[in-house]
């Protein structure tokens, strides 16, 4: 798997044309739709073009993809949340580790409805440019969640970051 090859813009030049308050702004935007379903906020968040490395299974890129992974989620987990655990803003990129979260009510990952309140680390870097997310790379713990889903009931689940 390859990382796009998206070249350093001078960080000098990103602090001067926009503050740290305009970039933290559209990365919070960037969850909401996780937490109301309506994605058309990715309409004027997310570049064009926006690449999502590494991509789910079956998603395209693009915000088209964002918003079908969106659906995706919010069937499985209706009332899923994303918690940020930190933002830290290095001129026009934003780390963001976050903790996600939802009841298990709708098939996911083949995984029939458990009931289960999962929870789930996730690590994203965005690239913003013009006010936009040109760069989404994700990383989440897919081991844990996987192992919540296929936990039997009766057994205790470990929270995220413990």
């Amino acid at each position: 798997m390859s990382t796009p090859n998206i070249p350093d813009s001078p960080r000098a030049a990103a602090a001067a044309h926009r503050s740290d308050t305009d970039i933290r702004d559209v990365v919070r935007a960037f969850y909401e739709p996780f937490r109301i379903g309506d994605t058309t906020v990715y309409d004027g968040l997310l570049a064009k073009d926006w690449l999502g490395v590494p991509l789910a299974p079956g998603q395209v890129q693009g915000p088209a993809g964002m918003a079908a992974e969106i659906a995706l989620f919010r069937r499985a987990m209706p009332d899923y949340a994303v918690t940020h655990e930190d933002l830290l803003i290095d001129g026009d990129r934003v780390a963001v580790p976050n903790t996600v979260s939802g009841t298990h009510q709708g098939a996911f990952l083949g995984h029939q409805p458990t009931g289960r309140r999962i929870e789930m680390r996730t690590m994203d870097m965005h690239l913003v440019r013009d006010h936009r997310i040109v760069v989404t790379w994700h990383l989440e713990d897919s081991a844990g969640l996987l192992a919540q889903l296929s936990v039997a009931s009766d057994e205790p689940v470990r929270r995220a970051w413990s």
